[in-house]
């Protein structure tokens, strides 16, 4: 049965708006504080919190890796969960627990306890961030699906623009733990109203249609089509074994990137506040880059689209490489503005183009475990170099190397046409 009907959804009715835009305006916002800072914005903790503490660089990151496990799992989990529970309800539960685990950091003074604290933020982080709002997408959005959800994942880095900037300059005047604090309140402030209140998880709880879902002959209305692959057949198929390599490194690369731009930047002389002004225009620009590359995996279709976009990622690691020169900072912000949109917005629209949506979800999450996977190995990764070079370098080289063959397995893979209704 439909909902009670918003007061908004008359109003832009009015204006001819369809409102299911205001399901990706919503989503967006959840974005930038639930992800935008519990991961956006870890690195801007690193040298603070190793110099207080006396530990390696390498084994506070592993904070981050410990967060990209607990969603890696939870992707891989949220196909069987959101068959038995209801979407909605699994969010209301994790935008409580998220902020207040957040907010505790400030109090830690052990590992163990920061570890704790970052596996509790990572579990919370798929159910409230990118496989939630998958599903939620799909409910609302026959049609546009690419923009959409470049659109809606977009939050993640325009809140990792703002409260990396923010977080820079309150850090060097607070002290962490004051912006642990204050960050923890921002995100329920802002995400637990929505989620409680606002958010709507399918159209027919407002007595509407997904958008783009036309009238057959006799004008009635039909359900978007199921085609593609089954879970079973697509795990006999080659091409799921080539998404899955795909994923493994778009999320190892882009994560080797995005996770030391701010101690990179910070090794090679500049200020800590300069260095996260570079990461702060590089969210800004990723969160542009998400549009655009959802737009271009609807217009070019899969493999262009990825292609263009892991060129860019290579662009972005040669900037990296040679980050001491000023004017390789531009290189990447440019770069990794496109080449990174790839670790969040390329993985469902990948799942489509290949298998179809008739195990949509439980692909999905499949392909985004693994690329969190690479997420997880990244930051350790880039640290260990770190601490045993003195220098990031070699992880970028890595990283290019796995850019590269992913290039060719985007190539290869055979994707399938929505068949005609």
């Amino acid at each position: 049965m439909p909902g009670e009907e918003p007061i908004l959804k008359r109003i832009l009715e009015k204006h001819g708006i369809y409102y299911g835009w205001t399901m990706v305006i919503l989503a967006l916002v959840v974005m930038a504080v639930c992800f935008g800072i519990s991961h956006n914005c870890f690195t801007l903790y690193i040298i603070p919190v190793t110099e207080k503490f006396g530990w390696q660089r390498k084994t506070f990151s592993i904070g981050l890796t410990l967060m990209y496990i607990m969603q890696m799992a939870g992707s891989v989990l949220t196909g069987r969960i959101y068959r038995k529970l209801k979407v909605l309800g699994i969010m209301k539960i994790a935008v409580l627990i998220q902020p207040a685990a957040y907010f505790l950091l400030s109090f830690a003074r052990h590992l163990p306890v920061f570890y704790l604290l970052f596996i509790i933020i990572g579990a919370c982080c798929p159910f409230l961030c990118f496989q939630a709002f998958t599903v939620i997408i799909a409910n609302w959005f026959e049609e546009k699906r690419g923009l959409v959800t470049g659109i809606a994942f977009m939050g993640s880095g325009l809140g990792g623009m703002i409260f990396n900037a923010l977080g820079g300059v309150l850090i060097e005047k607070m002290g962490y733990a004051a912006v642990y604090r204050i960050y923890g309140i921002v995100i329920a402030a802002v995400a637990i109203p929505i989620v409680w209140f606002l958010l709507k998880e399918k159209p027919a709880d407002c007595g509407l249609l997904p958008y783009g879902e036309k009238p057959g002959a006799d004008g009635r209305f039909f359900h978007e089509q199921i085609y593609g692959s089954s879970w079973v057949e697509a795990l006999r198929s080659k091409n799921l074994y080539l998404l899955l390599y795909s994923a493994l490194a778009i999320g190892f690369a882009t994560s080797v990137l995005s996770s030391s731009i701010v101690t990179n930047v910070s090794d090679c002389g500049y200020t800590a506040t300069y260095a996260a002004l570079v990461n702060a225009v590089y969210l800004g620009g990723v969160s542009l880059g998400k549009i655009l590359l959802g737009e271009m995996f609807d217009r070019l279709g899969m493999k262009k689209a990825l292609v263009i976009a892991l060129v860019m990622l290579g662009v972005g690691l040669a900037g990296m490489y040679f980050a001491s020169l000023r004017a390789m900072h531009l290189m990447i912000v440019i770069g990794a503005s496109v080449g990174c949109a790839a670790g969040t917005v390329a993985f469902p629209l990948m799942t489509q183009a290949v298998f179809g949506n008739r195990d949509y979800t439980a692909l999905a999450g499949l392909l985004m475990a693994v690329g969190n996977l690479g997420g997880c190995i990244a930051p350790f990764f880039g640290n260990a170099v770190f601490d045993t070079t003195g220098s990031y370098r070699m992880a970028y080289l890595a990283a290019g190397i796995v850019t590269a063959l992913t290039v060719l397995s985007s190539l290869v893979v055979k994707t399938m046409k929505k068949p005609e209704a």
